[in-house]
């Protein structure tokens, strides 16, 4: 009975471990970001389970299992909900604010306001 209980034990360890690293996977594309963090945090009661079925410990295995579906709970709602959408503007960051200010290469120097004078540079 001991070794069937290890064996449950490291299994569920390994799913809910391989479950935060996909969460931390998730975060890193700025899509999911949110989801891939909520992910992750949702899985750690689960280690918590898993370890309380590795040390035999009735306790922390029902906290354990409780935190988890109270987690998984908030996950299923909070990505159900429609999340506001980021309003970004466009602008020509090298133009600068609104756009409007002329770059240094695009400035008029002596050279050219002679030219369009006509007179001629000396």
């Amino acid at each position: 009975m001991s070794f069937i209980l290890t064996a449950i034990g490291l299994l569920l360890l390994t799913i809910t471990l391989g479950g935060i690293a996909l969460g931390f996977y998730m975060a890193a594309d700025p899509r999911t970001r949110e989801s891939g963090k909520l992910f992750a945090v949702w899985w750690v009661p689960g280690v918590a389970a898993a370890s309380g079925v590795l040390m035999r410990d009735v306790v922390t295995f029902t906290v354990g299992i409780l935190c988890f579906l109270v987690a998984g709970a908030v996950f299923v709602f909070e990505d159900s909900r429609p999340s506001k959408p980021t309003v970004r503007r466009r602008s020509n960051l090298a133009r600068g604010q609104g756009g409007k200010r002329r770059l240094d290469s695009e400035k008029t120097t002596k050279e050219n306001r002679a030219q369009r004078s006509g007179k001629t540079a000396s």
